[in-house]
């Protein structure tokens, strides 16, 4: 119950910001969020959330995502590979085609780093809670380990996601809706995914 309660907030959360994000009382909340990052900046800061942000992108993931289905295979888990790379290729797909849709330019205050492409919804936000996710479920499903590591990995596991969301508003590459539209979105995919994985399992 608790999960589709989540589902159906998301839903409303990013469908709301989709019409809502260019009205004058959130547009004012995303610059006084990044004047307030700007304001924060340290040469270590810099370079920390740097490589923060890197944890997000596709550099990493794919890689990552790589050795998953290596130590999967080795497993003899086939189904799981399969979902894990048509969730990681879907949650690329699904934020270019919301991204070209929206068109939002990215902020132009002050960034640390160059970016193209639009910016609503955040592409890392999504990639995070989406892969990462996927990736602590099937830990958690398949590895027997008691129950502090799993509270130990899921915290890992969100502390993560949560840098890599104020690391795009640190380096002042996306606005604050459009991390929490990203993280929505990305919620959304992940759990309808995971309903149809563990139908799956079931069935097998």
């Amino acid at each position: 119950m608790l999960k589709w309660t989540f589902v159906f907030l998301c839903l409303f959360i990013f469908v709301g910001l989709v019409f809502a994000y260019p009205t004058p009382f959130l547009t004012d909340f995303d610059v006084k969020i990044l004047l307030f990052f700007e304001d924060i900046r340290t040469p270590f800061l810099n370079q920390f959330f740097t490589i923060i942000t890197a944890l997000g992108s596709i550099k990493v993931l794919f890689p990552v995502c790589i050795g998953a289905s290596i130590y999967l295979a080795f497993k003899k888990y086939y189904i799981e590979i399969g979902y894990l790379w048509v969730l990681f290729w879907s949650s690329r797909g699904l934020n270019f085609i919301l991204k070209e849709w929206i068109k939002r330019d990215r902020p132009s205050l002050h960034p640390l780093i160059e970016i193209g492409e639009y910016s609503f919804p955040s592409g890392h936000s999504m990639n995070a809670i989406v892969v990462l996710g996927f990736l602590c479920y099937l830990l958690l499903t398949m590895l027997k380990i008691n129950k502090t590591w799993r509270i130990i990995w899921f915290l890992v596991t969100g502390v993560t996601i949560l840098l890599i969301v104020i690391s795009r508003l640190y380096l002042g590459v996306h606005y604050p809706t459009d991390v929490l539209a990203g993280l929505a979105v990305g919620y959304l995919l992940l759990v309808s995914f995971l309903h149809f994985f563990t139908g799956m399992r079931k069935k097998g």
